[in-house]
C-alpha cells in the first residue's frame, strides 16, 4: 500500500508539472524581481541661431542601464540602454535643432575634470520642424566657423545626476511640452530595433567623408596608384581599396598614437577622451564633408529629387566650402537599392562635385560605397558615419 501511495504521489507531481508547463504557454511570464542598476547624468549644450540671436539651450537627464529583470520561467531581460538618444527643439521661426546625446554612461563628468570644456556633440539643423527626415549635421568646429553656418555653439558639459532628478526632468518636460511640427515628444527618441509607427519620419544616421591631407612621403605612395589620365578624384576597385588607399591612411594614423579613433567622447580639437579619462591624439587633423544618398541631391539647401534615370551617391565637397558638415537622413533611405529589386534598373554611380568617380556593378549601394576616395596625389577621403 505504501509503495502504491508513493507511485500515485509521484504521478500526481508529474501531472502537476505538466499542467504548469502547459499553462505557461498560455499566460505571460511574470517577473520575480527587478534589480535597479541605473546610472543617470545631466547633459547640457547651448547653441544660438546666428540670424536671429535666439538661444537654444538643451538641459536634460539621460538614463543608462535602467533595469535588469529576472523571470520566473528562467533567464534575464537586460534592458541596458541610453535614453534619450537624441533631443529636438524647434526655433521661433519654425526650424529645428537636434542634439545627439553624448554617451556619458561610463562615469566621466565635467565637474571631476574627466570631460574637458571643448566637448563637441553632434547637432543637426533642419529648415522645417515639419520635416525631420533630412538635416545638416555639425560634425566639427569648422562647421560653426563656416560662413554658411546657421548655428553658433557655446559649449556642452556632463554632470552626475540621480534617478530622482531624471524622474523630475521627465515630469517637468511633459508639463512644458508644446507640440510643433513632427517633434517626437517631451523626452526625445531612442531609435529602438523595431520602429513604432511614426518613428520613421526622423533621421537615423549622419554620414560623410573625412579628408586627410598627406605628407610628402605618403603622397609618393599615393602617386604610384594614381590612374593614367591623372583624374582629380579617383577610387580603386572595391576589393583593393583597403590594401591600397586604406594602407596609406593606416600609415598616416599610426603617427598619431596612442589611440585608434574608436570610442570615447568627441572634443573640438579632433581628439577623443577615452573611457578612462585619458586624452588621446587619436587621428590626424581632418576636414569632413557630407555624403548624400538618394533622394538627397544637395546638402545646402537640403534638396530631394524624384530622379529615376540613375542612382547617385554624392560627396558634397565644393572645393572645401562644406567643411565641417555631414548629411543626416532616414536610415532606410540610406540603404535603398533600386526599390528593393534583385537587379538594378538604372545606372548607379558615385560622384564628387558632379564628377563620376565610380560606377557600381549592381550590388546593393551600401556595399558598393567607396571606403576611400583619392584627390589627385594630395589627399584621401575616408568614409565616416554616426548612427543614433
Amino acid at each position: 500500500m505504501r509503495k502504491f501511495l508513493l507511485v500515485v504521489a509521484g504521478l500526481s507531481l508529474a501531472c502537476a508539472a505538466v499542467v504548469a508547463l502547459l499553462q505557461s504557454f498560455h499566460k505571460p511570464m511574470s517577473q520575480t524581481y527587478v534589480q535597479d542598476r541605473g546610472y543617470f547624468y545631466r547633459f547640457r549644450a547651448d547653441f544660438e541661431v546666428k540670424a536671429t540671436g535666439e538661444k537654444i539651450a538643451f538641459d536634460y537627464v539621460a538614463a543608462c542601464n535602467i533595469r535588469l529583470t529576472r523571470w520566473r520561467a528562467g533567464g534575464l531581460s537586460n534592458d541596458t540602454t541610453l535614453s534619450p538618444r537624441a533631443m529636438v527643439q524647434a526655433t521661433r521661426d519654425g526650424q529645428a535643432v537636434l542634439l545627439q546625446t553624448v554617451d556619458g554612461c561610463h562615469g566621466l563628468t565635467s565637474e571631476n575634470g574627466d570631460v574637458p570644456p571643448d566637448l563637441l556633440p553632434l547637432a543637426v539643423w533642419f529648415e522645417d520642424v515639419s520635416d525631420l527626415s533630412a538635416g545638416l549635421g555639425y560634425a566639427s568646429e569648422d562647421a560653426y566657423d563656416s560662413p554658411i553656418a546657421k548655428l553658433a555653439f557655446h559649449g556642452a558639459r556632463i554632470d552626475r545626476a540621480t534617478r530622482y532628478e531624471w524622474e523630475e526632468w521627465r515630469k517637468k518636460s511633459a508639463e512644458q511640452y508644446t507640440e510643433r511640427g513632427v517633434l517626437p515628444g517631451p523626452w526625445g527618441y531612442d531609435f529602438p530595433n523595431s520602429d513604432p509607427p511614426g518613428l520613421g519620419q526622423y533621421v537615423r544616421s549622419c554620414e560623410g567623408y573625412r579628408r586627410l591631407q598627406l605628407p610628402d612621403d605618403l603622397r609618393a605612395k599615393l602617386r604610384d596608384l594614381w590612374p593614367e589620365g591623372r583624374p582629380r578624384y579617383w577610387t580603386m576597385p572595391s576589393e583593393a581599396e583597403r590594401q591600397s588607399l586604406g594602407n596609406i591612411i593606416l600609415l598616416l594614423t599610426r603617427r598619431f598614437e596612442p589611440g585608434d579613433g574608436r570610442g570615447g567622447l568627441p572634443i573640438r580639437s579632433g581628439q577623443i577622451i577615452s573611457r578612462s579619462g585619458l586624452r588621446l591624439a587619436s587621428r590626424p587633423p581632418t576636414e569632413i564633408y557630407p555624403l548624400l544618398w538618394p533622394p538627397l541631391t544637395s546638402s545646402l539647401p537640403m534638396t530631394k529629387t524624384n530622379e529615376k534615370s540613375k542612382y547617385v551617391q554624392r560627396l558634397d565637397y565644393r572645393d572645401g566650402a562644406m567643411n565641417g558638415f555631414v548629411a543626416c537622413q532616414r536610415y532606410w533611405e540610406a540603404i535603398v537599392f533600386d526599390g528593393g529589386g534583385d537587379k538594378p534598373t538604372r545606372r548607379q554611380v558615385f560622384e564628387v562635385d558632379g564628377i563620376v568617380t565610380k560606377e557600381f556593378s549592381g550590388k546593393p549601394p551600401g556595399l558598393e560605397r567607396p571606403a576611400f576616395v583619392a584627390e589627385r596625389d594630395e589627399a584621401v577621403f575616408q568614409y565616416y558615419s554616426s548612427v543614433f
